[in-house]
């Protein structure tokens, strides 16, 4: 039951990269635990890192591929993947660590397969996907985490949206994803993006976030923005800013 409420995979793609003129691979890799997973790696020209997109709870990664092209315009390769059970990635989401199984195996891709080294890998999360975005970036050195609209832990949504479902916080015990207990221990810059009517995720647990996370650090506040709007609200600067952001952060460590 519980998961029915968290997770809400689609599995057919409405998009492909070609849509977007995209060069890409076609990417199939495996877990630590046996799963097949897919992904999309879209190549950037001459590119000078790349960006390991971890997206939300809902749809999948042929969603995202609007978001993608603003990096690789900007010279970021762009590797999207699917959870299990989410679009062509077998298995199914059973237990909370099954999406950092998930995430370590796409590092692992980014890192052996392309030659990135993890100075050069930028850790993105969406919603549920800045749970793995921190956790990698609390294990890893990496170029930088990217948070969009993020939540302090699940069990806080929980209270938030759930209030009325008795023992919501101990159903949602092996799925607390509690990013507060984990963003102070990042060893890579920190960037978080937040609308400031987001309704899902509240902007307030975005700024106490920030507020635990070690500097360098910067945030993007978006007048306005809800959950799912930011691109379409900040326009340019949905890019731009952590663009900047991540320019310095990289140009001062080289």
């Amino acid at each position: 039951m519980i998961t029915s409420m968290i997770f809400f995979p689609e599995k057919t793609h409405y998009e492909f990269p070609a849509d977007y003129g995209f060069q890409h691979d076609d990417v199939s890799f495996q877990t630590a635990d046996g799963v097949k997973l897919h992904g999309w790696f879209l190549e950037a020209r001459n590119s000078r890192g790349a960006i390991l997109f971890f997206h939300g709870n809902a749809g999948n990664i042929s969603g995202r591929l609007y978001k993608a092209k603003g990096w690789v315009e900007r010279g970021f390769s762009v590797f999207l993947i699917d959870y299990r059970g989410y679009g062509l990635s077998d298995g199914e989401i059973k237990q909370g660590d099954d999406i950092l199984r998930d995430a370590h195996a796409a590092l692992e891709w980014l890192v052996k397969s392309k030659k990135f080294s993890l100075f050069q890998i930028v850790l993105y999360g969406e919603s549920l996907g800045t749970y793995p975005a921190i956790r990698l970036g609390a294990e890893n050195k990496t170029a930088a985490v990217i948070l969009e609209a993020p939540f302090t832990s699940f069990v806080d949504l929980g209270r938030l949206h759930y209030s009325l479902i008795p023992g919501m916080q101990l159903l949602l015990k092996e799925f607390a994803f509690p990013n507060q207990e984990w963003v102070s221990k990042l060893q890579a810059p920190l960037f978080i993006l937040h609308g400031t009517r987001d309704e899902i995720c509240p902007y307030a647990m975005g700024e106490k976030l920030f507020e635990q996370a070690p500097e360098p650090k910067g945030f993007l506040s978006i007048e306005n923005g809800a959950h799912n709007d930011l691109p379409m609200i900040a326009g340019e600067d949905y890019w731009e800013k952590p663009f900047q952001f991540l320019e310095r952060q990289m140009r001062e460590n080289t």
